[in-house]
């Protein structure tokens, strides 16, 4: 398996900013710029897999995201729970945008969301009096690793517990729909709707109704954005030629893959290398 585009938070430790507080496995970094603080370690519109669990907390303006495949708008207030190993990419942003940003992993490995979680703006004033303590804590040296581990353990339980009754609330339908954008996560590399179908225990008629019902976009499109963003990471990941790439990703023939790339994307996948490489 190739490897892919990963963004750690030992590797911001290498930018000397004022508001960036980084430890191995924590940093969190207070009212910066979206531009500055995101757009310096991630191109927009470009996947990376996030090594540890990341909040991102809009603290000014709008940032749009897309988490393995589901899109969400953070706008001023709000604030985004992304499970560790997740895989994102900006789509968009105001150019005023402010956020705070927070990376961690937890001691338990139970403890690593699986999914992102959504806090609304109802939320934010207790969001802020953990950031401001997690981040004053964490400044004091030596680091006290165990106050803030346990600093970090709280938020994730309150973050959980007021988004519950939202997961709670969702019929069958829409759990179905969740888990097979899951599967889609995990399983990059298939093509066949009744794959999913199988795996989910329905057939697949009725998931590709249930699929465009929910979402309003066909199954066999959501398929494609999975096979397309794996195709990205791996583009970008070095030592795999195109070929090895397309066998990757199930394709019969390499000109078959580069034919559905330049379809999805609109460059051949050479194109899109060269680009991102330049």
């Amino acid at each position: 398996m190739a490897q892919i585009n990963k963004i750690a938070i030992d590797a911001l430790a290498e930018f000397k900013d004022a508001t960036l507080i980084s430890h191995p496995d924590f940093a969190i970094n207070r009212g910066v710029e979206v531009a500055v603080a995101i757009g310096r370690v991630m191109k927009r519109g470009e996947p990376y897999r996030f090594m540890e669990n990341r909040i991102v907390r809009v603290l000014r303006g709008f940032v749009r995201f897309s988490i393995n495949l589901r899109e969400y708008l953070i706008s001023e207030g709000e604030a985004l729970y992304i499970g560790q190993n997740s895989v994102a990419e900006i789509l968009d942003y105001d150019a005023n945008s402010v956020v705070d940003l927070l990376g961690f992993t937890l001691s338990a490995e139970n403890e690593n969301i699986k999914e992102e979680y959504l806090v609304g703006s109802e939320n934010e004033q207790w969001m802020e009096e953990y950031f401001q303590l997690i981040y004053t804590i964490s400044a004091i040296r030596p680091f006290d690793r165990r106050s803030v581990e346990h600093l970090l353990l709280s938020l994730h339980y309150r973050i959980v517990d007021s988004t519950a009754s939202s997961h709670h609330s969702k019929g069958r339908r829409e759990e179905l729909f969740r888990l097979f954008i899951e599967q889609l996560n995990t399983h990059r590399g298939k093509h066949e709707l009744s794959f999913y179908a199988e795996r989910m225990n329905i057939s697949p008629q009725y998931l590709s109704r249930l699929v465009f019902e929910t979402s309003g976009t066909a199954a066999s499109d959501w398929i494609n954005r999975a096979v397309t963003l794996q195709a990205k990471l791996l583009l970008r990941s070095s030592g795999h030629t195109i070929e090895q790439i397309a066998e990757e990703l199930n394709f019969s023939t390499t000109p078959y893959f580069c034919r559905f790339f330049k379809r999805e994307v609109g460059i051949t996948p050479t194109a899109y290398r060269k680009n991102n490489y330049l």
